[in-house]
């Protein structure tokens, strides 16, 4: 797995995870959020580096790991079932 700061994040997906957290973070009512898209680029700029923290946190938890390790190991076991025929006629994943 590549260190966490060699991912590269594309700006579509940083600007994804700031939509999506900014209206979590308004979800509760007490105020009314300006629409996403009607928010000028430097109001979403603070938003933007909050999901890049967040998404590079993600990458380097435990817990995506174990997700890794366990799709990986998952990959590894339907390989070597392919290998020996074990896999003819299943659905694909």
């Amino acid at each position: 797995m590549a260190d966490q700061e060699t991912i590269p994040i594309g700006l579509e997906t940083q600007n994804k995870v700031a939509e999506a957290i900014y209206l979590r973070w308004y979800s509760n009512g007490a105020r009314h959020p300006r629409p996403w898209n009607e928010m000028p680029m430097e109001g979403k700029e603070p938003w933007r580096r909050v999901a890049k923290d967040a998404i590079r946190t993600f990458f380097a938890s435990p817990e995506f790991q174990t997700l890794l390790d366990d799709v990986y190991d998952e990959g590894y076991d339907a390989a070597g079932k392919d290998a020996q025929g074990g896999n003819e006629g299943e659905a694909p994943r």
